[in-house]
């Protein structure tokens, strides 16, 4: 088994294979944490999984949170154990500025374009919107997440691809925006990146 490396990734499956209908689930919860301490994922029967410090959580589709079962399956799941080299304080953030952030050449040899980069967002958030459409607001909580790079958007997801987890344990979903009050964004640069496949028929039968 590879060794599991600060800030490396260790990925089952692939987002175009979820959004094909593949639902085959591999890894269980309990065997995200031999790999990471942070992340994000999705069970097998829909619902999405966000991993902070070790502790595991599904999102249902109405943006609940609630602990994940230890046997639940994932057909997609990206973990990591997550040691940030870069942290800032942030006045104010959103999806767009956030991208801007990664991409910008002020950020020297921190900037992630072409590179995956684990990220997580800690403090306040004035908004929150989800994918399904909901939006919450004055919030305290996380998003964890990774900026990935437009030649992997078939594998990882967009370019922002984050879930949130309120402070209560009680909201969260996958983002497509948010607003920051005063916030700390913590990231790092991945070194190694690892791909796991199913090796079930069901696989080979999903048109990518």
């Amino acid at each position: 088994m590879v060794a599991s490396i600060p800030n490396d990734i260790f990925q089952f499956g692939t987002i175009s294979a979820v959004a094909a209908g593949f639902s085959q689930g591999q890894p269980r919860t309990c065997d995200l944490a031999s790999h990471g301490t942070d992340g994000i994922g999705q069970y097998e029967d829909g619902s999405l999984m966000i991993l902070n410090n070790g502790e595991a959580y599904a999102l249902s589709s109405d943006n609940k949170a609630s602990r994940a079962s230890i046997d639940a399956r994932l057909p997609f799941a990206m973990v990591t154990i997550f040691r940030p080299t870069f942290r800032m304080e942030v006045p104010s953030l959103d999806m767009e500025s956030l991208d801007d952030l990664f991409s910008s050449p002020k950020l020297a040899h921190a900037r992630a374009v072409n590179t995956l980069a684990p990220f997580k967002i800690v403090g306040m958030f004035k908004s929150v919107e989800f994918t399904d459409g909901g939006e919450q607001g004055n919030l305290k909580g996380i998003v964890f997440g990774y900026a990935v790079p437009t030649w992997m958007k078939g594998i990882c997801g967009p370019r922002i691809h984050a879930h949130f987890l309120a402070d209560s344990g009680e909201v969260g979903g996958r983002i497509v925006n948010f607003e920051t009050d005063v916030a700390t964004l913590s990231f790092a640069k991945t070194g190694r990146f690892h791909l796991g496949f199913s090796q079930s028929q069901d696989w080979e039968d999903v048109r990518l």
